[in-house]
């Protein structure tokens, strides 16, 4: 049996497509590289309370973002792209006190947000950490009643790693949420007893 031109061209129709494949990869890869690499400048810019310089990223990412998002064929550095453009968004509005962002603001993905989301609870220990060292103690018990309710809504999500692999950053996110308690705790019982050290000390 010979093979038909029919079969040839069939053939070809497939190869065509996945060139095309190929290509779109190419430059999706290209620009993921590039909306991770800002999205990584735009959080030190954030701690480093510089909110100006991280907006002008965030809002330059923005069309990468949504080019990304419309690809008919996932590639997972264009949702790990995603996922830390999310996670610059959302810690440059929770540090600075804005209303945070929803997807549509920024053109991520639904994953890409919500994974996203939950980067952004290592992001606020740091920032937490930060204003212990300044003595910032109620802006720090703030932070940290912020972190107990992303923690609370990202726990919602209890999804097959196929779906959304928010289990693993479940996993993550919990000691970090612990650890940074109980530094705050630490701190507020250092001080409390400082205080006290000082009131007996003084005369009567």
């Amino acid at each position: 049996m010979s093979l038909t031109e029919k079969f040839y061209a069939e053939i070809e129709t497939l190869k065509n497509h996945f060139d095309g494949i190929d290509g779109k990869r190419e430059w999706a890869y290209v620009t993921a590289r590039e909306l991770r690499r800002d999205s990584v400048q735009a959080v030190r810019h954030i701690h480093r309370g510089r909110f100006d310089e991280a907006r002008e990223l965030i809002a330059k990412g923005r069309d990468a973002a949504v080019e990304l998002a419309a690809l008919e064929s996932r590639f997972g550095f264009a949702e790990e792209a995603q996922q830390e453009y999310a996670e610059a968004a959302l810690t440059l509005a929770f540090i600075s006190g804005q209303e945070p962002p929803s997807r549509e603001d920024i053109g991520a993905t639904e994953r890409g947000y919500l994974l996203g989301m939950a980067d952004v609870i290592g992001e606020l220990r740091r920032h937490i950490l930060d204003l212990l060292r300044n003595d910032r103690i109620d802006e720090s018990i703030a932070f940290m009643d912020l972190m107990d309710d992303l923690q609370g809504i990202l726990m919602k999500f209890d999804h097959t790693d196929a779906v959304l692999p928010m289990r693993r950053k479940q996993d993550q996110f919990r000691p970090i949420i612990e650890r940074t308690r109980g530094d705050l705790t630490n701190i507020i019982c250092q001080k409390k007893l400082e205080q006290r050290l000082r009131e007996s000390a003084q005369p009567e």
